[in-house]
This record gives structure tokens, sequence and C-alpha cells, in this order.
């Protein structure tokens, strides 16, 4: 009566965003220090598609680290739970980089 609700959907997407873990623990994901382990990883646990991940392994180091997320840049590391199709995301990022060449 009178007061206004605020929208599920943002609330919710703070708290889901807040309570994700991440592998540095600190709400962002900067690598582990071993480029491969980490490249395995964002593979793994974004369930990307054998052709998605052909098609990133293929890059040199640091184009592969901005795609991942892991330069300290906008891109997000874990993918699965935020967006509909990870392997989508991938490839556009993938493709906004070679455009950039």
């Amino acid at each position: 009566r009178g007061r206004r609700r605020r929208g599920r959907s943002r609330s919710r997407t703070r708290r889901a965003r807040a309570a994700s873990p991440t592998p540095a623990g600190n709400g962002s994901y900067f690598g582990s220090g071993d480029h491969r382990v980490d490249l395995d990883t964002f593979i793994n646990k974004n369930m990307l598609e054998a052709r998605v991940a052909a098609a990133l392994r293929t890059m040199g180091m640091e184009e592969q680290r901005k795609v991942m997320g892991t330069d300290g840049g906008e891109n997000s590391f874990l993918l699965l739970d935020r967006v509909k199709n990870p392997n989508a995301v991938v490839m556009s990022r993938i493709r906004k980089l070679e455009a950039m060449r």
C-alpha cells in the first residue's frame, strides 16, 4: 500500500553475483598464474563446445587472456550462470579481437 516494490530480478542478480564463488575469492578472476590451467578451467567451467575451444586455443596468449577476462579487463571468466549461450559469447569476443587485428 503506497510502497514501491523493487523489481525481483534486480535484487536477485546482485545477490547471485555476491554469493557466487570465484577462483580468486574476491569477486574477480585474474588467473591462477598458470595460463594453461586457466584456459582449461575456462573451457570446462563454461562447458564450451569443441569448435569454440579449438578457436580459443588457436589464439595467442594475450588474446586468450582478453577473451577469458584474466587480463583484468571487462570480460567475465564465469559465463555459464550469467548468459544463455556461453559459446556465442566467447565466439563474439573472439570475432571482436580478430576484427581489431
